[in-house]
């Protein structure tokens, strides 16, 4: 089990893979750095790797967007090179997931940093060992969530299953978010957050649109198009601390 420590932690999880899990971790990290609270980031298991000391891809989005070294393995302890769930990848490259250690090097980050934040693999459901689930790994290190999900038609019945199965389980839901790219005037995209928010009882965030880097910068995206972040930053993890996140100037 995760020791009980004095620093913070927050999950983010997912719908599903590839639907922002990893941006929304970055700008995390990036907004509690900039508010003086030593945050830090963790993905307990990743899968797609290339050999060598190569830092996996989301590792290196995060250190990139956030600003923040990762370079340490502590920061991702479970690598595989399939692009696989993890139980497959690990069954198939002969080598099985250390829970354990996952949970050693969390305590270690945890113990050195104000904050960490964890970004899950895949979805809530996703096998990380034979009788495990990313859901099983929420539950043992005792963390709060948050919810990434698509912003268009689909998102209703993929967002409800999500929060249900983090409410089963007695993890708390923070609040959900979609991400990615919305089209304009797409009835399913406006309509679903309150439906969800109706059957589900959990907050609806709001949305973090497309980022294209070199068309605008990290700090600018979060003032202009998810000042939100920063809200439910100093809402909901930061409201012990003695630093406050500023308005940007």
């Amino acid at each position: 089990m995760a020791e009980d420590t004095k620093s913070k932690a927050i999950f983010v999880t997912g719908t599903d893979t590839g639907v922002g899990k990893t941006f929304l971790s970055a700008l995390l990290v990036k907004l509690l750095n900039e508010a003086g609270v030593r945050t830090t980031y963790f993905k307990p298991v990743a899968t797609g790797c290339e050999s060598g000391n190569i830092l996996p891809e989301d590792v290196a989005f995060v250190s990139e967007v956030a600003q923040v070294d990762l370079s340490d393995p502590i920061h991702c302890p479970v690598r595989y090179q399939k692009p696989l769930a993890p139980l497959a990848a690990a069954r198939l490259e002969d080598r099985p997931v250390s829970l354990g250690l996952i949970v050693e090097r969390f305590n270690t980050l945890a113990k050195s940093n104000e904050f960490v934040v964890v970004e899950g693999v895949g979805g809530l459901m996703v096998p990380l060992a034979p009788g495990y689930l990313v859901a099983d790994l929420m539950q043992e290190l005792g963390l709060p969530s948050v919810v990434v999900a698509r912003p268009g038609l689909g998102t209703i019945n993929h967002t409800l299953m999500t929060i249900q199965g983090l409410q089963k389980r007695g993890i708390p839901v923070l609040g959900f978010i979609t991400s990615g790219h919305k089209q304009e005037g797409d009835e399913a995209a406006q309509t679903s957050p309150a439906l969800i928010e109706e059957f589900s009882g959990t907050r609806f965030l709001g949305h973090v649109p497309l980022f294209e880097p070199g068309r605008i910068s990290v700090e600018a995206f979060l003032e202009k198009k998810a000042p939100f972040l920063r809200r439910f930053v100093e809402e909901h993890i930061s409201e012990s601390s003695t630093s406050s996140i500023p308005n940007p100037a």
